[in-house]
């Protein structure tokens, strides 16, 4: 029997070895079906990959995209941050204080079921079509994911830790800092990649919505003048945005926080 097992797992490996490839083979096999459609489809209504890469070239060899890039990384780091930062502090507060939760959970869910894109023209009102206004709505689109994930980190806190904290007679700074954070911790970083990727649409519509600048300026720069490659290009640019903001959420959870990626491994 044990031979059995053995000979099931030498069998095994090789499989176990391929698995990091798969993805990759994915990838290839659907930009081939993608650049095989080429030859049927209106290049109008949708660029190859080949295409695409050469209007991505273009744009970085004519130094299109620079400025636009920039502009866009500015508002989506200075927005996204306040907006993420806000989140979690005010989720600290209603998450450990009773008061505080009461006090501000029906301007919460009310805030949070509201489709922000409808306060745009309101946002212009108060603050015109200027930055400042692009950075309202990256505040606002990103504060409420990570709020609430906080908060329901902070009520998920394991009882038992808490009151063998109280036995050792923690105070109350002790108590947040050693305990309840701690256990909160992977649900904060929850909100935070997701309030990461809203950061991310909010900036994008900013831009198209409130004054045409940025990668929202290009979008619709190209998307009017049926430049599909070049459309497409832009788009990629603006999904790394989202790739880079998951690796860096991952980066900070490995470096800072080595222990969550252990306990979920023994849960699995």
């Amino acid at each position: 029997m044990s031979g059995i097992v053995v000979a099931q797992r030498r069998r095994a490996r090789p499989s176990r070895k391929l698995e990091p490839l798969l993805p990759a083979a994915a990838v290839a096999a659907v930009l081939a079906v993608w650049q095989w459609s080429g030859l049927f489809l209106n290049p109008i209504l949708i660029s190859t990959p080949a295409a695409i890469a050469g209007d991505l070239v273009q744009l970085v060899t004519r130094g299109v995209i620079f400025d636009p890039l920039a502009e866009s990384l500015e508002e989506l780091v200075i927005g996204g941050s306040i907006g993420i930062a806000a989140g979690i502090g005010l989720g600290l507060l209603m998450g450990r204080y009773e008061l505080v939760d009461k006090v501000l959970s029906p301007f919460v869910n009310f805030l949070n079921a509201t489709p922000l894109v409808v306060i745009i023209p309101l946002v212009i009102i108060w603050v015109g079509i200027s930055q400042n206004a692009r950075l309202l709505f990256i505040f606002l689109i990103t504060l409420w994911p990570v709020l609430l994930n906080t908060v329901a980190g902070m009520r998920n806190v394991n009882r038992g830790y808490v009151d063998v904290g109280a036995a050792f007679g923690l105070s109350e700074t002790d108590m947040l800092r050693k305990i309840t954070l701690p256990a909160a911790v992977p649900y904060i970083l929850a909100g935070v990649r997701v309030s990461a990727g809203l950061a991310i649409i909010g900036m994008i519509v900013s831009e198209m919505e409130v004054s045409l600048t940025g990668l929202g300026y290009l979008l619709i720069t190209y998307g009017n003048s049926f430049l599909t490659g070049r459309l497409l290009a832009v788009v990629f640019i603006s999904s790394m945005f989202g790739v880079a903001n998951v690796m860096l959420v991952k980066w900070v959870q490995a470096t800072f926080f080595p222990w969550i990626a252990g306990a979920a491994a023994e849960q699995r």
